[in-house]
Order: structure tokens, then C-alpha cells, then sequence
């Protein structure tokens, strides 16, 4: 078994070699950031090629067994060892000591409109010292020191996006999940450099369908007083933070990230309700139930907020007192089976 320390060398090393490949003539890495918005984005570039990093990293004295277990190599089906990450911008993932614990990477635009084109992006499989679970992109020894003084987070799904993010305002922390999965290990790892930070937690998820899975997913995973503080912004249909500040946009994004940021609860109960047919009292009150009893369990604060949302929402069809006497047996229905 290959260990941490030995894993934690063999990304350095890589993260090097990666990184000199970046500052070649023929490299395509600056021209893309460029191009995107986020020049100053220290990036590294994987070479095409079945075996390039494996070679090097193997005359500097790691084994091929070394490099698996980093996930920096693949074998493949007739036992040949080659790189993991090929012709791909790579970003690095580092814990709270700074220390590269895995790597997010972006496959070549070149090769975006071909018949069959990798997959998109690529991120370090499970090692001894990476958990795409926990890990975070961005969150890094300065930005623990920043959070622990009561900075704003902001969790987006790409590690792009936690770039554009950077750009939106000094006084804001993006992290990235490298994926929609936010989970309660990524909370967890929040709330062990400040107990308050979740509650800080503005949520930029993509403007999709998976995007609204994740913003209704996170209601579950965090405690009653997070949800009644939790923000999320709201960005145009199929945008992302990426692609708002490649358009030039840092006003509108920091605008969204910060003045035009609604509660999640609101947003999550606008994604409830777009289930259901909002015009007939027949479809207003089934909605009404469902978002009642989810919220039922929540706080004081979190039913203030769902009573009078709902009451907006559904106004043209139910009055308030139908909407705050059904929230009422939602949360005696909720209270009775908890044996209260």
C-alpha cells in the first residue's frame, strides 16, 4: 500500500510537470483561460498521448504501483500502464494545508465537437488522501484562514465556475464540488473551520435540471438554522458563473451573488410547486401539501419564510388562511409522529 506522504509527492510532481508543459509553444492552456474570462488562473496541461506524466514520474523514482494508487495512472485491459489525464487543462485540489490532494481536469476544446469526445471532465478517482465526498475545490490553507474569520462561501458545481466566482469580489470564498453532488462530508468540512460558515453558504449551482436537484437535496443535508440562512442565486436559464464572466458579465454575477441571492427555501419550494398545475385549487392544494410536509420539521424562522412564499405563490388560487391553516396540520401531523 502506497503511502500518503509518497501519494502526496507523486501529485506534486505531477502538478510540475503538468504546470512546465503549460508554459510550452505548442501548449493550449493560457488561450483557453483567455478566452474564457479567467487569464491568471494558475493551470496546468496534461499532454496528449497514452504515456507521458508515467514515464517521467517512474525516472524520478515512482513506481507504476505508486501512480495508481495516486490515481495519476490507468491500466489498461492488455496491462500497460499510461496516464490518467491526457490532453487536458488541469486544476489541483489541495486541503487545508495546501498540500495537492487530487486533481479536476477539462479535456482539450479541440475536441468538444468530435463524433465520440471524451468525457468532458475528469477528476481523481478515490485515493489514500482524495475523497471527491469531502474534498473541495479551493478550499486551501488561505481560504481556511478566510472562512474561519467569517468570510461568504459560494459552493458551484465546476472548478471553472469557483474561478469566475473569484472574480466577482474579494469578500467571497468559491469552492467547487466538481460535480452537482454536494454532500454531507462536504458540509462537514465547512463546519469544522467555522460552525457558522454552512449558514453563510451561498449555493450557485448551474440554472438546470440537475442544478435544482442539488438546491432541493441540500434542504436534507443541513440542520434547521442553516436552511433559514442559506442563500442561492439565481442565474439565467443554462448559465453558469463561467459562463457570465467569459461574457464580460462580473457585475451581473456578483449582483446575483450577493444583492439578488433569495432564500433557499423560496427557491426550493419554486422548484416544488413547477411540478404541479398552479391554476386549478385541485393542483394548489396538492403542492401545498407536498411543500407543507416537507417543511414541517423546520424552523420558526424557515415556516415564516415557506407560509408567506407560498401565499405569494399561490394567490391567484388559494387565499392565506388556507395556506397557513394547512401549514398548521402539517406541523401537528409532524409533531405527532415524532411522539411529541
Amino acid at each position: 500500500m502506497t503511502t500518503t506522504a509518497r501519494i502526496l509527492a507523486a501529485n506534486a510532481a505531477a502538478w510540475d510537470y503538468w504546470r512546465w508543459h503549460a508554459t510550452q509553444a505548442d501548449a493550449w492552456v493560457s488561450d483557453y483561460l483567455a478566452a474564457r474570462g479567467l487569464r491568471g488562473t494558475v493551470a496546468g496541461q496534461a499532454p496528449a498521448g497514452w504515456a507521458r506524466l508515467v514515464p517521467t514520474l517512474t525516472k524520478r523514482g515512482f513506481t507504476e504501483a505508486e501512480l495508481l494508487d495516486a490515481g495519476l495512472a490507468v491500466r489498461a485491459g492488455n496491462g500497460s500502464v499510461g496516464d490518467a489525464l491526457r490532453d487536458r487543462i488541469v486544476l489541483p485540489i489541495c486541503d487545508d494545508a495546501s498540500q495537492i490532494i487530487g486533481f479536476t481536469a477539462r479535456r482539450n476544446p479541440a475536441s468538444d465537437d468530435a463524433d465520440q469526445p471524451p468525457a468532458k471532465y475528469l477528476n481523481t478517482t478515490s485515493t489514500a488522501v482524495y475523497d471527491k465526498s469531502r474534498a473541495l475545490y479551493g478550499l486551501d490553507a488561505k481560504t481556511t484562514q478566510r472562512l474561519a474569520r467569517g468570510a461568504t462561501p459560494v459552493l458551484v458545481e465546476g472548478a471553472f465556475d469557483a474561478e469566475a466566482v473569484r472574480r466577482a469580489g474579494a469578500d467571497l470564498v468559491p469552492l467547487a464540488a466538481c460535480g452537482t453532488a454536494i454532500t454531507t462530508g462536504h458540509l462537514e468540512a465547512l463546519r469544522a473551520i467555522d460552525p457558522d460558515s454552512v449558514g453563510r453558504l451561498v449555493l450557485a449551482t448551474d440554472a438546470d435540471t440537475a442544478g435544482q436537484r442539488a438546491i432541493c437535496r441540500l434542504v436534507g443535508l443541513l440542520t434547521p438554522e442553516e436552511v433559514a440562512t442559506v442563500r442561492v442565486a439565481e442565474l439565467e436559464p443554462g448559465a453558469d458563473p463561467a459562463d457570465l464572466v467569459q461574457q464580460g458579465r462580473r457585475t451581473d454575477l456578483r449582483a446575483a451573488l450577493v444583492q439578488q441571492a433569495r432564500t433557499l427555501v423560496e427557491v426550493a419550494i419554486d422548484a416544488t410547486l413547477a411540478g404541479y398545475d398552479l391554476t386549478s385549487i385541485e393542483g394548489s392544494l396538492a403542492a401545498l401539501r407536498h411543500v407543507t410536509a416537507a417543511v414541517a420539521s423546520q424552523n420558526s424562522a424557515t415556516l415564516a419564510q415557506a407560509t408567506t412564499h407560498l401565499t405569494h405563490r399561490l394567490a391567484l388560487v388559494l387565499d392565506h388562511d388556507i395556506v397557513a391553516g394547512e401549514m398548521v396540520d402539517a406541523i401537528t401531523t409532524s409533531s405527532s409522529g415524532d411522539g411529541k
